[in-house]
């Protein structure tokens, strides 16, 4: 299977299109599956391989293989597919957890996208495209500074409550 029809399987399990797949999405995916409920949980833990709760799309892509031996998660792809819309295409072309980076503004973007889209201004629409992308693009990298100033002050917090005498001399 490739990226692409990675990232469409990714989408089709988020159902409620967090950018990412929660316990719950899992559990009801699962479901329609016909996977045991005992089972569950289990297959949620191998998918969620950086233990955080959710299962990102880098996850989801990581550990598809080893999964999917256990679910026919390629037949759920099929079925779900045919209902994607033009906004869910393009967003499978941004190539990461889009919805966590867009947050509220997730929703009215769809719906401009898909406004723009219905006009046939091929051009308006690769514009939009292009500011998606490059807003995406910046939001991740804020998200990764934010990410690495929260450890940095994390582990500085910890090195104070280890040695706090090191602190006041």
């Amino acid at each position: 299977m490739d990226h692409a029809d990675l990232r469409r399987l990714f989408v089709a399990c988020d159902g409620n299109q967090s950018g990412r797949v929660e316990y719950e999405d899992f559990t009801h995916v699962c479901q329609e599956l016909g996977v045991p409920n005992d089972e569950i949980r289990t297959l949620f833990n191998k998918f969620d391989l950086d233990r955080d709760g959710f299962i990102n799309f880098k996850d989801f892509s990581s550990s598809f293989q080893e999964v999917s031996e256990t679910l026919n998660l390629a037949s759920l792809g099929n079925r779900l597919g045919t209902q994607r819309s033009t906004w869910d295409e393009f967003e499978i072309t941004l190539d990461g957890d889009v919805a966590l980076y867009l947050g509220r503004h997730r929703d009215a973007c769809s719906d401009f996208y898909e406004g723009i889209h219905s006009t046939s201004d091929e051009q308006l629409l690769e514009q939009f495209e292009d500011l998606l992308k490059a807003l995406v693009a910046e939001l991740k990298e804020h998200r990764s500074e934010t990410d690495q100033l929260e450890n940095s002050l994390r582990r500085r917090d910890e090195n104070f409550l280890l040695f706090p005498f090191k602190f006041f001399t």
